[in-house]
């Protein structure tokens, strides 16, 4: 079951099992989010399908073997917004004739900044997307 914190002067943050089932939940609850922060809904649109890409991406490619829990953190930083996925799976290199996914494609399109900081064996991955949500 999800467990979200859903104060504007906290972030959001939402720690959900790693199962496809769960990722609309999570956009839903996010755009909300935006929402009550003034985020246009187009931005809000956006940022949570990059979200939900990089959260089906753990989903798919951190636990290939069983399941496990995502974490989505959000919060501010001046004029940008910062959303924080993270899961406690194995991180695997997409392969080379892997030629379906488009999700690295469309957070690189939608959001300013992408970083993915793979971790070792069983330590998780980091993606951290990054966008300007007002003017400067």
């Amino acid at each position: 079951m999800a467990q979200r914190q859903d104060r504007a002067a906290d972030g959001f943050e939402m720690r959900i099992p790693a199962q496809v089932a769960e990722l609309h939940g999570v956009r839903r609850a996010l755009v909300r989010w935006l929402e009550r922060q003034g985020a246009p809904p187009e931005v809000g649109a956006e940022v949570a399908l990059a979200v939900h890409e990089a959260a089906a991406n753990a989903v798919e490619h951190a636990y290939p073997r069983g399941a496990g829990e995502l974490m989505v953190r959000a919060r501010h930083e001046d004029d940008r917004l910062v959303v924080v996925v993270e899961d406690e799976g194995d991180w695997r290199p997409p392969s080379r004739t892997d030629q379906r996914g488009r999700g690295l494609t469309l957070m690189h399109g939608l959001m300013d900044d992408v970083e993915i900081v793979p971790s070792g064996p069983g330590s998780g991955t980091r993606v951290t997307l990054r966008r300007r949500v007002a003017a400067p």
